[in-house]
């Protein structure tokens, strides 16, 4: 179709519309609500129809609720899943029945029963018809999400456009870049309620908050001059074990702009940090996020940025804040973040061990050993990591200096911490699963509600291995994860570490390889020297020599295996530090090692064998 007939169809289908909506007024978009990852967005609504662009996701979201103490008659959106639309429709005609519209009505209105509305959402228009004679302010609390816009192909649609409300840009400068919408055609409502062509989209301001009609001219993905993209969901979910998230800016220009993030205030602001990489001296860096990040991104192209949490600096367990994204030029993304600091979680488990530890007919001593150990460290759990040897003694010369390696070398490290800050070295660790309990609900006899929570557990002891279930699944068989090292042995189940598991504490220990051990490096069954045998081989005699390895652990500040040395996560799902060993027996003189270890949290699991 020609560009003359394409545009004389739509404007003819337009032009013969009646009067449908009421004009709206968006007064302003406000601070962030308090303590959390919401933001209000206020509208004025006029008597009559009005048409809200909604960019923030209501909690509660069901329309009676979001629309509760309102004197509107009803609220509609179109869903351009169900149908396109070459003309604007007008509602004294009726949208009940029309295919793409859902609408709600308030209860006690007698067609309260034709409601097929029953959600409000992010990113979406609605068609709101308010009652009275004077103009409501209607101010809404919510999560903003950053979802796609999809455009239906060679149609109108009802949509809103993400700008900034202090320096919005035009439709025409909006859309520049997109040949579905270019030139724009956009219908927007006047004072009296009539759909109006915008005469001059490249002089006519978009207004944040305000829906539109507007038309798309085949297929398009087109989301504005400044798109953002998340790896995962809609916003910058960090949960209880992620660390960093990479954020994706695309400039569907063709000039150079830069994009700017800032957090918006909170009462818990989650505290980031930005990744920096140097390519000429290859170091990394994590730095704190800065209250104003400027990324340049290149004409046409897109740029890149890691953002980390640094749950070390939480103040409360559970953080929350909001990432607002400019482009300066008239663009606005706001991201939500939220993250959960990594806590022991496991109150059954130690419920349960405080009793075996003496407290079952003493509550009161119970809940004190309780409390000890799900709250007096911020360490508690599984650590696994590895420690790499680069420096060894000359044990022939009795050198006490170690001396370079020709290459590293590692083991692995199990390390647990308990929730009285007791940290100790393991060989074996086996992570299964405790099921919760059930009880009647109080409020409803007939039901049950959850008595103790189920959680997984860390076992060294095999005998306790019968009690619990498999935590994860192989070929359809619940089994339990096994952790193991032949990196070092000694007798029992665990060696008890001394010292402080924190940054800048020290761990050590010394583990003892008796002559008969089995894992004696001097010992050999079947050797007539080495089997601890006198020539008979009936009386016991040593031949094997006693081995002991005296390890100590510093934890440092920062990461001596990372050129910039600092992990985002370091002094909390993560520590670094050096490693020295001394190793007595394997030579008539000490061998002294050398080297660093790395240690990352598995399981937040506080008690050895429940």
């Amino acid at each position: 179709m020609s560009e003359s007939k394409r545009m004389g169809r739509r404007t003819t289908a337009v032009g013969i519309l009646l009067p449908l909506l009421g004009v709206l007024g968006v007064l302003f978009w406000a601070w962030p609500a308090a303590a959390s990852d919401q933001v209000q967005q206020s509208f004025v609504l006029q008597p009559g129809w009005n048409s809200v662009y909604l960019e923030v996701e209501p909690e509660p979201n069901d329309t009676e609720s979001v629309f509760e103490g309102l004197p509107v008659a009803s609220v509609w959106t179109w869903n351009p899943s169900f149908s396109t639309v070459e003309f604007i429709q007008d509602p004294a005609e009726g949208l009940v029945n029309r295919d793409g519209w859902l609408g709600f009505f308030p209860r006690p209105r007698p067609e309260a029963f034709l409601t097929n509305l029953f959600i409000v959402q992010p990113n979406r228009a609605y068609l709101i018809k308010l009652e009275g004679d004077e103009p409501v302010t209607w101010t809404v609390s919510g999560r903003p999400s950053l979802r796609s816009q999809r455009w239906v192909t060679d149609s109108f649609n009802l949509v809103g456009l993400p700008v900034d409300p202090a320096a919005p840009p035009t439709f025409g400068d909006y859309f520049a870049s997109s040949e579905a919408h270019s030139p724009a055609q956009v219908y927007r409502l006047d004072g009296t309620g009539v759909w109006q062509l915008v005469a001059n989209p490249d002089f006519e301001p978009v207004q944040s908050g305000e829906a539109y009609w507007i038309y798309t001219e085949g297929a398009s993905i087109y989301q504005g001059p400044l798109e953002v993209d998340l790896e995962q969901s809609d916003g910058l979910q960090y949960g209880a074990t992620l660390v960093s998230q990479r954020v994706r800016f695309n400039n569907a220009t063709d000039t150079d702009f830069t994009v700017t993030l800032r957090q918006l205030s909170s009462a818990t602001p989650v505290e980031m940090a930005v990744n920096r990489f140097d390519p000429d001296t290859g170091e990394e860096s994590w730095p704190a996020l800065p209250s104003a990040l400027a990324v340049p991104v290149p004409a046409g192209g897109e740029s890149f940025v890691d953002l980390a949490v640094r749950r070390q600096d939480f103040s409360t367990e559970e953080v929350a804040s909001v990432l607002e994204v400019t482009d300066g030029r008239g663009v606005r993304r706001r991201l939500a973040v939220n993250a959960a600091a990594t806590v022991p979680t496991a109150a059954g488990a130690a419920l349960r061990a405080a009793k075996a530890a003496g407290g079952e007919d003493n509550p009161r001593a119970v809940r004190a050993i309780y409390d000890r150990m799900t709250s007096s460290t911020p360490f508690a759990g599984l650590w696994v990591g590895s420690a790499s040897v680069n420096g060894v003694s000359e044990a022939q010369t009795g050198g006490a200096v170690p001396k370079s390696t020709g290459r590293d070398f590692s083991f692995r490290l199990l390390v647990h911490v308990d929730g009285f800050g007791q940290a100790r070295l393991l060989k074996e660790v086996i992570q299964l699963w405790q099921d919760g309990t059930m009880a009647p609900d109080p409020d409803d006899p007939t039901a049950l509600t959850v008595d103790t929570p189920g959680n997984y557990v860390l076992l060294t002891d095999d005998s306790l291995i019968p009690n619990f279930q498999g935590a994860s699944l192989r070929d359809g068989v619940p089994v339990g994860y096994r952790l193991s090292t032949v990196g070092y042995d000694f007798p029992g189940q665990s060696v008890d570490l001394d010292g402080s598991f924190a940054i800048g504490g020290t761990l050590s220990c010394t583990l003892t390889l008796g002559s008969d051990f089995p894992t004696n490096p001097f010992k050999h069954g079947f050797h007539p020297d080495h089997d601890n045998l006198d020539a008979q081989f009936l009386a016991p005699r040593e031949e094997a020599y006693a081995v002991t390895r005296s390890m100590v652990f510093e934890f440092a500040a920062s990461d001596p295996d990372v050129r910039g040395g600092v992990e985002p996560d370091l002094g909390d799902s993560f520590m670094a530090g050096t490693f020295r060993e001394t190793l007595s027996g394997l030579h008539r003189n000490d061998i002294f090692v050398s080297g660093t270890f790395r240690l990352r949290r598995v399981a937040a699991t506080p008690v050895l064998n429940q």
